[in-house]
Order: C-alpha cells, then sequence, then structure tokens
C-alpha cells in the first residue's frame, strides 16, 4: 500500500520535535492524490506546520482497521481552491504494523489444559491473551512446561460461554506480573476460534474508526472530480510558473534600485567610492589639458 491509498476520515499522528521539544500532532486523512496524502491542516500555536526532512507518522487505516507506521519524506502546507491544507509524501511502500507480529488481544478468563495428552491431570490456567497465531496462558508455579510439549487448552468466553478447545505447541516460557507463563502457537486452528479473534478485532477497532466521519470538500461533485481539482491546485505549487523575460527586475527584485518608493542614505563606503572616482577624473582632465600645451 502506498500512501495516496489511505482512507477518508482514517486517524493520523505525527511524531515531531519543534525548538527541542517533542509534540504529537493529530489530524485526519481526506484522500490520497498523486503527490501524496491530503490531511486536514495543522497548527502550532496558530502557524501552519512544515516538515522538510523526514518524519515518523502513524496512520490507523479506516478500510481495514490496520496501524500503519512509516517515515514521511515531507509534510507541507498547501493552498487548494477548498481551503488550507497539509500534503504527506512517502516514497517507500506501507505495511502493517502487525503484518509480521500477529495482533493480540487480551481476555483473562479461566481455563483447564492437559499436557502431551494427558487428560487425566488437568490443570488450571488464566488465558490471558489470543491472536490469530496463537495465545498465551498464566499457570500456577507448580506447573513444569518447556517449548515443545502440547497443549490441549479448554476455556469459555462470551455472553454464551460457548466451549472453545485449542491445541497448541508450548513456544516459550516467560512472566506475567512474577507469575510463570507460556506463549503458544495454535497446532489446529478451528473456525470457532478464528471467529473469537475476529469478534475481539472488530470489537477494538470499530468505535474507535466509526467516530470519525469522512470528509467531503464539495458534495455537488463526485469524489473523482475533487481529487482532480486538488491535484491541479497542486500542481500550480509544485510546478513554479516560467519567469517572464519581459521583466527587467525579476533577477533581483529586492534590489533597492529597483524599489521605487525605497530611499535610503549612501554608505561611507559608497561617499569613498565616488570620491575616489572623482579624484581620478580630475586627474585624467589635468593630463589632457597638460597635453593640449
Amino acid at each position: 500500500m502506498v500512501v495516496s491509498e489511505i482512507s477518508n476520515g482514517s486517524e493520523v499522528k505525527i511524531y515531531a520535535s519543534v525548538g527541542g521539544h517533542n509534540i504529537v500532532l493529530l489530524t485526519e486523512a481526506i484522500f490520497g492524490v498523486a503527490a501524496g496524502l491530503l490531511v486536514k491542516p495543522m497548527e502550532y500555536f496558530g502557524k501552519y506546520m512544515q516538515f522538510l526532512e523526514p518524519s515518523s507518522v502513524q496512520i490507523r487505516n479506516k478500510r481495514d482497521g490496520r496501524v500503519y507506521k512509516f517515515m514521511s519524506t515531507t509534510i507541507t502546507p498547501v493552498k487548494t481552491r477548498y481551503g488550507n491544507f497539509h500534503l504527506i509524501r512517502c516514497s517507500s511502500q506501507l505495511e502493517p504494523e502487525n503484518s509480521r507480529r500477529a495482533e493480540r488481544f487480551s481476555i483473562e478468563k479461566l481455563g483447564v489444559f492437559s499436557i502431551n495428552g494427558n487428560t487425566t491431570a488437568l490443570k488450571n490456567c488464566i488465558i490471558h491473551d489470543i491472536s490469530l497465531r496463537g495465545l498465551s496462558i498464566i499457570i500456577d508455579n507448580d506447573t513444569k512446561v518447556k517449548p515443545g510439549d502440547r497443549l490441549d487448552i479448554t476455556f469459555r468466553y462470551g455472553e454464551t460461554l460457548h466451549n472453545y478447545e485449542v491445541n497448541t505447541i508450548v513456544v516459550r516460557n516467560f512472566m506475567v506480573k512474577d507469575m510463570p507463563a507460556v506463549g503458544c502457537s495454535i497446532a489446529n486452528m478451528n473456525v470457532d476460534f478464528v471467529s473469537l479473534v475476529t469478534a475481539k478485532r472488530n470489537e477494538k477497532n470499530a468505535p474507535q474508526l466509526d467516530s470519525i466521519q469522512e470528509t467531503n470538500l464539495n458534495p455537488a461533485i463526485s469524489k473523482e472530480q475533487q481529487i482532480q481539482e486538488v491535484e491541479e491546485d497542486l500542481a500550480k505549487q509544485l510546478v513554479p510558473e516560467k519567469p517572464n523575460p519581459q521583466r527587467i527586475i525579476a533577477s533581483r527584485p529586492l534590489d533597492p534600485a529597483n524599489l521605487e518608493h525605497v530611499s535610503r542614505e549612501k554608505t561611507l563606503r559608497e561617499i569613498k567610492k565616488e570620491e575616489r572616482m572623482a579624484k581620478e577624473a580630475r586627474s585624467i582632465e589635468n593630463l589632457l589639458d597638460l597635453k593640449d600645451m
């Protein structure tokens, strides 16, 4: 995914440093254009922000609920026919934050498990969190498990106390608040468990994402036409106009000699230069008079 494909209404956080102070700027995505992502304008003490160096950006995409973290190349204010906005540019592809690590959801429910198929000695546990790749459980201090052990875990969850059975393999041991815990990968994925993880993801993301309304700059025309008009406005700013060859003062528009309304006193250097040139002129005139004699 490229930055211009971020959905309208997505949350945008920009982590930056201004004057040695770390700040977090919050804004919302409007829509993507050819140059990058157009977002709502950001101000800091009444001034539009501009970041010409790479900045850390975090976006929760409204379409898929995933969080994308990346470094923008520039973040600059732009002016369009619909008002002032900011444009975020990024040259690299955006990868979701949880593309390598599955998103985990805490449930904290009691359960039981057996070790290596020994169903005659069931152990109590607490289901700490779950994900599409596995789950972690908190066990008793007297229970000993090691990586490679097979754990068959059973627990109830939800309003109907649905019974979930998951076959797992221990991959690591760790501690949760001074209590022993183990992380397990799922050996045999089932539909019930996938549905539970999906429901937890929707429960976490839906309210936050639905609270942000999409921004429509001009309801009278289509979104595609709005994008085209904004791109036309941006093109005028990104591509400077060619200088007019008839303008004589275009090369030095701020030269005081070219500003009729600006008057100033001569500097000491200019006065001495004029005196020296006048002296040289008199010397030349004297030489010419001697030549005529």
